[in-house]
């Protein structure tokens, strides 16, 4: 067996599956000491990272979202996805018939009568429903556009917030370089078709030359 992390064991360790890791194989372990994670006692993939309020590693961390309470990653940012476009679709349609129906009643009004008065005065509820509706519109579409951006350039939420962190992210020059991208055609299909991106086909050795 070969020599694990921890160098003198030669058996298998039940209590610690760090000792039974094999650190010499550059498809596991990039030699990055971050990648090991204390809690876990794993080693992480590279675009993975722990979450404190989930208490367990993510492969291809996103984000946690509060609105799902959960965290968003490799197999179920699709899931995610389509539940932000259903949102924002739900969102608009449902202010656009509220709209719908105030306009309506306003253009049985006489030409004299303040609209806007009548609406506040008569109809509370449909006003404070459409500006909490547009309130929610507006970040259901905000969120949907921002995860789209980063689908179509295959990279996650956490990567663009901690850009400057991560080595694999920047080229030998010291500028942003993204591994993972294959052109927006190809990850989007990937993504939509597969519901996810592989990162199986990415040279881990040259991963990790970019980062030494």
């Amino acid at each position: 067996m070969k020599r694990s992390l921890g160098g003198l064991a030669n058996h298998t360790n039940n209590e610690d599956p760090f000792l039974n890791t094999d650190l010499s194989d550059s498809s596991i372990w990039m030699g990055n000491w971050s990648q090991l994670c204390p809690t876990c006692k794993i080693i992480r993939p590279v675009r993975s990272k722990h979450c404190p309020i989930c208490k367990r590693c993510v492969e291809q961390f996103d984000h946690h979202c509060p609105w799902i309470s959960n965290c968003v990653g490799k197999k179920n940012k699709w899931d995610f996805f389509v539940f932000l476009c259903l949102g924002t679709l739900t969102s608009f349609i449902s202010g656009a018939i509220m709209i719908e129906r105030i306009w309506a009643e306003l253009s049985i009004l006489p030409a004299s009568a303040a609209w806007l008065h009548h609406v506040v005065v008569h109809h509370p509820g449909a006003v404070l429903f459409v500006v909490l509706d547009a309130l929610i519109l507006i970040a259901a579409a905000t969120l949907t556009i921002v995860q789209a951006t980063q689908i179509a350039r295959n990279i996650t939420t956490n990567e663009m917030a901690n850009v400057i962190r991560y080595g694999y992210l920047r080229g030998p020059d010291g500028r942003f370089r993204n591994p993972y991208n294959h052109g927006c055609r190809k990850n989007c299909s990937d993504f939509l078709i597969n519901g996810y991106t592989n990162d199986d086909e990415i040279a881990w050795p040259t991963l990790q030359q970019a980062t030494n």
